[in-house]
Parts: structure tokens; sequence; C-alpha cells
């Protein structure tokens, strides 16, 4: 059996958040036909010894502890050079030592976002590098919201055009990249280029299993669902909630509730306006979301293909999106999911779909039947799973 040593910034256990689900899925697809080596970096000793589950997708476990200190001095030490802030966060000579070593008894390596691709850059291996995002594209908008002041601005400001540079050159030594939308692709490689042609577009997948549907307008709360330390699903949900969420409470006691992880500190500035429920991270999103009126997906920084929507789709709950949110999917405006993109046309919206109750539910039968026909797992990493097939055939 063929070995691929997968490398990741952070342990993709447990399986949260929208990075980790996505390396995860294509390690799981990956393991029904190769021997999976995992070696991961980890920012504090409970991860590095956290169990994991037996799930058999992964051979074997590696860990290597790089404290949030030492990466804070890497980045400081970066800020005179070109390198991009999120590279240099992640360096470790001792992750590199064990990349190295383990590579050489590996077919294939498979670093997970360019934040581990100098690790891999050089190797003789075969290898594929899984970007997910073009992380300049998000950076590029943030500069562009009024969310670009302070030190997060001036970060945004410096790392653009080094990530932008950073990605474009890396990418050139892979036997092929994955991004997971069309609009990354494009927003990174001119068409014609080696590049552009040596890389996939593989969008999100989601389980139908684990988010059953349902259509149950049961109760006047809008949905959020997100990991709240992206600082993308963060700065939506604030945004929804000082914009959109006053004028829709003009209508009635309506409610935002946001699920998902959060920092303390996000936690307490989202509780102090009014209308909305904060829960934290959940063991069974189902019964929080269930009984929404609308699944919101409100990002204004985004890049690649928001989880969020499809898991709206999946639970039976009508999605309310940016533009932005909506590219690298192919649902269809006003018959898969609604646009958004002004306060306005949110709260406008959300109160059609509670007032016409049949259209609500055509919206939820349409989106569930789009996620059912296109975003199997399986079928959407079909891409990945061929070209690393015939990588390691030559």
């Amino acid at each position: 059996m063929k070995k691929i040593l997968v490398l990741t910034p952070r342990f993709p256990y447990p399986v949260i958040g929208g990075d980790r689900l996505r390396i995860y899925e294509l390690c799981k697809e990956l393991s029904k036909t190769y021997s999976l080596t995992l070696l991961s970096l980890c920012e504090t000793k409970y991860e590095m010894e956290l169990n994991t589950p037996n799930d058999g997708v992964f051979s074997e476990i590696h860990r290597v502890l790089l404290p949030k200190l030492n990466s804070y001095v890497n980045c400081l030490l970066a800020l005179p050079t070109k390198r991009p802030l999120q590279v240099a966060y992640y360096k470790s000579n001792q992750f590199k030592k064990l990349v190295e070593k383990l590579a050489k008894e590996h077919d294939l390596v498979l670093p997970h976002l360019i934040r581990v691709a100098d690790y891999v850059k050089n190797l003789p291996n075969k290898k594929v590098l899984e970007m997910t995002d073009a992380i300049s594209m998000n950076y590029t908008r943030a500069c562009e919201t009024k969310n670009n002041a302070g030190i997060k601005g001036l970060i945004y400001k410096l790392e653009k055009n080094r990530l932008n540079n950073y990605e474009k050159d890396v990418a050139t030594l892979f036997d092929h990249n994955i991004l997971v939308s069309q609009f990354d692709k494009d927003f990174l490689f001119k068409k014609g280029t080696e590049s552009y042609n040596k890389t996939l577009v593989c969008s999100n997948g989601v389980d139908l299993s684990t988010l059953p549907y349902e259509f149950s307008l049961t109760n006047k709360e809008v949905i959020f669902i997100g990991n709240m330390y992206s600082a993308q699903n963060f700065d939506a949900a604030m945004w929804f909630a000082k914009e959109s969420l006053p004028l829709l409470r003009k209508h009635g006691d309506y409610k935002f509730k946001v699920i998902g992880r959060i920092k303390p500190d996000d936690e307490r500035k989202l509780r102090r306006l009014d209308g909305v429920i904060v829960t934290g991270a959940v063991d069974n999103i189902v019964s929080h979301a269930r009984g929404g009126i609308a699944g919101i997906c409100s990002v204004r920084l985004a890049a690649g293909v928001q989880n969020k929507i499809l898991e709206y789709m999946a639970l039976g709950i009508p999605s309310i999106t940016t533009s932005t949110g909506l590219e690298g999917l192919e649902a269809q405006p006003e018959k898969d999911i609604l646009i958004s993109d002004n306060p306005e046309q949110f709260v406008s919206q959300i109160i059609k779909l509670e007032k016409d109750r049949d259209f609500a539910q055509k919206i939820s039968i349409n989106a569930f039947r789009y996620v059912q026909s296109t975003h199997s797992w399986s079928g959407k990493l079909n891409p990945v799973t061929t070209a690393i097939e015939k990588l390691l055939q030559n």
C-alpha cells in the first residue's frame, strides 16, 4: 500500500471548524486506498496529549509542540522580511527535521494550507498542496472594509501582498494545488499558466447523516453557525448584530443566535447587543439551530466555500447570504438561496420568509435537493483522489 504523509499546522482533532473538517474528510477519503501518516503542530500540551478516535483514518500520528510564544517571536523576526506572517508563525526546527525524516518513508506528501508548505516545497517526493482558500483574497477584502483600523488593519495591509506573492510562488513547486472555488483560482493564477493548469478546484461536501433535514419554522430566531475564532466569522456576526438586527427588532422580538466556539472577550462583545444569543461550542448543532427562520451568512471577508450555508441547507433552514458568501457555490438565487448585501435586504428577506411559509418551504426543499445532489464529500473530492492516483502510478 502506498504511503501519504499529511502535514497540518494545527491538530485536526476534534473535527470542528471548516479547515479541520475539510482536511479530515479528504484524509478519510484517501485512507480507503492509502496508508496515511499525520504530522501536526500543536499549540498546547492538551493537544499533545489529546486522545484520538479509533476512526481508521491514520496509521500513524505524530505531534510537535509549538507554543504561541515561539510563534509570536517567529512573527517578529519575519517583520523586516518578505515572509508572510501566516507562514512564519508555524516555523519549527523540530517539525522540519521530522518532516524530512518521515518524507523518506512516504510516496507523497500532502501539506494542509500554505502555513506548512515551506516544509515540503523542496522535497523530492510527489507533493500536493491543499491550499483551500486564496488567503490573500481574504486579506485584500479586509483592507476594503471598516475592519481595517488598528493592529488588525496594519496586519491585513502588510500581509496581503506578501501572501499573494507567496501563494503564487509556492504553487509552482507542487505537482498539484487544491482550491475550494474557481473564484480563488482565478484570483491567484492567470488562465493558461502552469499553476492554473495544475490547480484543482474541489468544493466542500456535507454529511447529511449528521444533519437531518426538517423544515420547521417555529420561533423568531435567525441562526449563525461558525467557528468564531475565525476573524471572518466574527466580523460577519458582529456586522449583522450591529447593522441588521436593530432594524429587524423594530418588527418584533427577533433573536440572533450565534452557534460555535468563541473567545470569551468576543462573546462579551456580542452579548452586549440587544437580541443576541451566544451558545458557544455545542455538542449538537441540530437542536440549537432547529426551528430558525433563516440561516445567516453575512460574510464580507470570506474566501472559498462557506460550510455554514451547506449546513443550513442540509438542516432545512432557508439560507440568506451575501454575494461574497455565495462564491464557490452553484446554488441558484431566489430558488435555492436568498442574497442580501445590506442590512435592509437582510431584514426584508427574513420577514418575507416568516410571513410566507410556502415560499420559505420552497427555498428549504430546493436547497436540500441541491446539497443532496451536488455536495457529497466523495463526489467533491474525486478530482483530488484521481489526481493523486495518477501521480502515484507514475
